[in-house]
């Protein structure tokens, strides 16, 4: 069911204007006028209160008459100043999302995949949809340049000592679980897994008895294609990555986690096939430092990841008072009467 941003932001935010109790449903409550006469009828005001209360527990029917006054008023105010998007680019809004949700997925989707996940999640066909994010795009741009005195970096971006302060509350929460770096050589199955363990087991014995290097036992044996130039490197696995564990396999992962940095394995089976792994580097869990990166595949560090945290919460409540602010201004130009 189509739910607006404006009036989830008028429920939370505006002010609570006190409206007399109607009982015939039908019956003219408001009568308001920025660029046009718009009536708010009764029936139309137990229908969005029912429609919030499939949301939220408690609904109070004059914030909700509130919210449907800051949402007629803003959708005056942007036809008359001109906030209208094309079919165009209606549709090129669509298209972003999409490649949005496949990025999340990480995997492409058809019209009809895509349909069907827009209306598991909102309840809505994709052109409901469409002009659902038409709309969202609209009244932000809208109230960002009517405010823009409002977003500035300064009242935006956090300062060091709230970075700073922010890390010490929640230092707790920056954890590096146990993980390793690690290189293999593999060994599918095949039809013959006996043939493949035992192949495993004397490459295996080779390189313990230092008739061959590990390096050089990947280039001659390992089947693993896409890690033999690279010397069988396959990066970093971390003891809480659960979707490979549940490739890999539980023995996989507690015979890896057992090597100490430097060391050779013996064959490991995975679900995958036998494997004869090294590990390069293996670091324990431990309290990240603000400085330090969040994991050891990416570049941002605790104090990036913070930053911008704390940037976005405070961008949406410069938002959220720049849309109280400006609803106060289309009101003070509208004619509001309360039948």
């Amino acid at each position: 069911m189509k739910k607006s941003m404006i009036l989830v932001a008028a429920l939370l935010l505006a002010v609570v204007f006190a409206v007399p109790a109607f009982s015939a449903i039908s019956t003219p409550i408001v009568r308001l006028n920025l660029t046009k006469t718009y009536v708010i009828t009764q029936e139309m005001l137990d229908a969005k209160v029912a429609e919030y209360k499939q949301v939220y527990e408690d609904v109070d029917s004059a914030q909700v008459l509130d919210a449907m006054i800051s949402d007629e008023l803003l959708a005056q105010a942007m036809e008359r100043d001109g906030y209208v998007l094309s079919d165009d680019q209606k549709s090129e809004l669509l298209a972003a999302q999409k490649s949005s949700i496949e990025s999340q997925l990480g995997m492409s989707l058809t019209d009809e995949q895509f349909a069907y996940v827009i209306e598991t999640n909102y309840g809505v066909d994709l052109d409901s949809f469409k002009e659902y994010l038409a709309e969202q795009y609209l009244v932000q741009n809208y109230i960002m340049n009517a405010k823009a005195d409002m977003f500035t970096e300064d009242s935006i971006m956090p300062t060091t000592s709230e970075v700073e302060a922010f890390y010490k509350k929640n230092k707790s929460s920056f954890i590096s679980p146990e993980n390793v770096k690690l290189a293999h050589i593999f060994f599918q199955f095949g039809d013959d897994k006996s043939a493949a363990l035992k192949k495993a087991t004397d490459v295996a014995n080779q390189i313990k008895n230092g008739k061959i290097t590990f390096e050089k036992a990947v280039t001659t044996y390992s089947e693993d294609t896409d890690s033999i130039s690279t010397g069988g490197d396959i990066g970093w696995l971390s003891i809480s990555d659960t979707d490979t564990m549940a490739y890999m396999g539980e023995n996989f992962f507690d015979k890896v986690f057992e090597l100490d940095a430097g060391e050779v394995s013996g064959v490991i089976e995975s679900l995958a096939g036998y494997h004869i792994v090294k590990v390069s580097v293996h670091n324990e869990a431990k309290i990240l430092g603000i400085d330090e990166k969040t994991s050891p595949t990416e570049s941002t560090t605790v104090r990036d990841y913070i930053t911008s945290y704390l940037y976005q919460e405070k961008a949406n409540e410069v938002y959220q008072k720049a849309f109280v602010s400006l609803v106060a201004d289309l009101k003070s130009q509208a004619s509001i009467k309360y039948l």
